[in-house]
């Protein structure tokens, strides 16, 4: 039996945790222990939905194999063969064919964006207080609780600043939902719905109770096995959000907005919304830590600040928090202005990943290598070192 599936952890979860990695054996496991191959998350999603869109033909043969609905349908109205043709799965797309997957017609089924935004208006009576949990963060403009809402535990984002009160903020909020509504990835926290009919508005998501990325390594550094997953992990969840239609910039990339969920993957958070607007204009404590320079300097900024963050928390998992020595701001002014970066001390980098941080931190955004590089990068790593292991461990003798 897995492990992680004896304490406790939700097997659903992990299911379709599995299955968004591609991990065969993993969810041969499962599924030999029980797990319901049909198993879905909040808006529907099957694993395999998960491994249609992330095109692990394995998985997808094993989970039709064990029975699977191949045309299971989610809250947006698509199947698994939908995901397949969206992300160009194109091995997958014939699997699915072959088995009798089919796109359903969302016109005759009704959906509409309205539709869409009346499934995820939530009535504050439903958002039942627990007291007893303190609150996960609060700041003046906003408040993040812990609700149980339909018998959930969620977590409820309630933005108290005056300006939510301005019904041109609540225009551009429910508009900003509706792109939300769409997202969805394994490694980007889910969006369940919102309160926008009474003030103040809430945003409610999924509760991640494993806590955040910067509590784990306030402890120690990450091992190096751990730290190359991490990595893995936030580049996957920020490259979908960059090559969302509608090219979302996280903004407010740091630990904090790291989350780990049931089966120890991280999930990102805190996109959209208030993110780069807060990044952006300095007013929220911290985050001189891993301001791109361009920012500092207030110039113009793309995507490309989300790169240089990535490569400030990733020196982190290997060498420690960084020593700010009490005053973020000149670190931040310093890296903007003299062009300063850490300095790598610790030997536990994997081959090719000082290389990897420096560019994601070069002085010139244009250089910063795409996460859709990064990517690359880091899954060649992976296999580099699995296959070094494999090397070591045989001590044949040829004769």
């Amino acid at each position: 039996m897995i492990e992680s599936s004896q304490n406790g952890l939700g097997t659903t979860s992990l299911l379709l945790s599995y299955a968004s990695r591609g991990d065969v054996t993993a969810i041969k496991e499962l599924l030999d222990d029980g797990a319901v191959v049909n198993a879905s998350d909040y808006d529907g999603r099957t694993a395999l939905h998960l491994a249609a869109s992330e095109g692990h033909v394995p998985v997808v043969e094993l989970l039709l194999q064990r029975g699977a609905d191949v045309n299971p349908v989610d809250r947006w109205g698509d199947t698994p063969l939908a995901d397949a043709r969206k992300y160009t799965k194109g091995v997958v797309v014939k699997l699915l064919e072959q088995h009798g997957g089919r796109i359903e017609d969302k016109k005759k089924q009704g959906f509409s964006y309205d539709d869409i935004s009346a499934q995820y208006e939530i009535d504050r009576s439903e958002l039942e207080p627990m007291d007893h949990i303190p609150p996960l963060c609060q700041t003046p403009n906003e408040e993040f609780r812990v609700v149980n809402w339909r018998g959930t535990k969620v977590v409820a984002r309630m933005l108290l600043s005056p300006l939510t009160k301005d019904p041109e903020f609540l225009t551009k909020l429910k508009v900003e939902l509706l792109m939300l509504e769409r997202l969805r990835h394994p490694n980007i926290l889910q969006f369940l719905g919102a309160v926008t009919k009474t003030w103040p508005p809430v945003v409610v998501t999924e509760y991640l109770p494993r806590g955040d990325l910067y509590s784990l390594m306030s402890n120690s550094r990450l091992s190096p096995k751990l730290a190359q997953g991490f990595a893995l992990d936030i580049a996957r969840g920020i490259n979908y959000l960059h090559e969302h239609k509608d090219s979302i910039i996280h903004g407010n990339l740091r630990p904090r907005n790291l989350l780990q969920n049931e089966a120890g993957q991280l999930k990102v958070s805190d996109f959209g919304l208030l993110g780069s607007r807060s990044y952006a204009n300095g007013s929220e404590g911290g985050c001189y830590e891993y301001m791109a320079p361009e920012v500092y300097r207030n110039e113009p900024f793309d995507k490309s600040i989300d790169t240089f963050a990535f490569s400030l928390i990733i020196y982190e998992m290997y060498e420690g928090l960084q020593n700010m020595d009490g005053n973020p701001e000149a670190v931040a002014r310093r890296r903007a202005i003299d062009h300063e970066r850490p300095s790598f001390r610790a030997t536990s980098y994997p081959t090719g990943m000082r290389e990897l941080i420096a560019a994601c931190w070069h002085k010139e955004p244009a250089k910063r290598p795409p996460f859709s590089e990064v990517i690359r990068q880091l899954e060649d790593m992976k296999s580099s070192h699995s296959s070094a292991k494999i090397v070591q461990k045989c001590q044949c003798v040829i004769l």
